[in-house]
């Protein structure tokens, strides 16, 4: 084995073992290589950037599911499959009142007068009046979709259902205050994970009499049987 090979293994031996590399150094540096070591652990980027390399490292090695092991979420997955790009879901239509308006700014501390300010919205904003925030419109999608009776969940027997975000969002038209809407589903996505689904949902909220919607979003939710 040549020097260039021995330095090479040497280095990846220690790469991934710290506990060899404070063998190997002083003993007065041991301790300082530990706080050091801690300290960069206590730094959020740091950790950022460690944690989604051992996630990716991890899913790397991991093969994809094709198939559930718990029948219920394989018969759920078969259902959806079978639906979708299809609208599953259309919801009751709900007025947006000035008062959920404000309650909204208050709980984000988001007060622009274009949400909070009716007679300078009538005078001075393109739309002649207050306007919904993006967020609050975004928030109502599960009321809107029906997402938060327990006795009638929209996916029956799972355990549990996460919300694991957003693929994109986008807010064609302004939701001005005191508009009504509602909103419909279609499922886009479905993939086998690890005790359960991974579910890719299109919202859309529709205001009444008007062509274009005030939200489009894509939805992530995790199934847990």
């Amino acid at each position: 084995m040549s020097v260039i090979d021995l330095l090479k293994e040497k280095k990846e031996r220690l790469a991934k073992n710290q506990a060899e590399f404070r063998e190997l150094i002083a003993p007065q540096w041991r301790d300082y290589w530990s706080e050091l070591w801690q300290s960069a652990r206590n730094h959020q980027w740091v950790n950022w950037v460690l944690d989604h390399d051992q996630r990716a490292t991890a899913d790397a090695a991991e093969e994809p599911l094709t198939e559930c092991e718990n029948p219920e979420a394989e018969a759920m997955r078969q259902k959806l499959l079978m639906q979708l790009g299809e609208v599953v879901y259309v919801g009751e239509w709900m007025t947006v009142q000035q008062d959920r308006i404000n309650q909204f700014a208050e709980v984000t501390e988001d007060r622009q007068w274009i949400h909070t300010d009716p007679d300078r919205a009538a005078a001075e904003s393109p739309f002649k009046a207050t306007v919904a925030h993006g967020f609050l419109t975004l928030s109502l999608i599960p009321r809107l979709t029906n997402a938060v009776d327990p006795d009638n969940p929209p996916y029956k027997g799972a355990k549990m259902v996460v919300n694991m975000g957003l693929n994109q969002v986008r807010f064609p038209y302004p939701l001005k205050a005191g508009s009504r809407v509602r909103g419909s589903k279609k499922i886009i996505g479905v993939d086998v994970v690890r005790r359960g689904l991974e579910i890719t949902e299109e919202i859309t909220v529709e205001i009444e009499n008007t062509r274009r919607p005030a939200c489009v979003a894509q939805t992530l939710v995790r199934l847990v049987y």
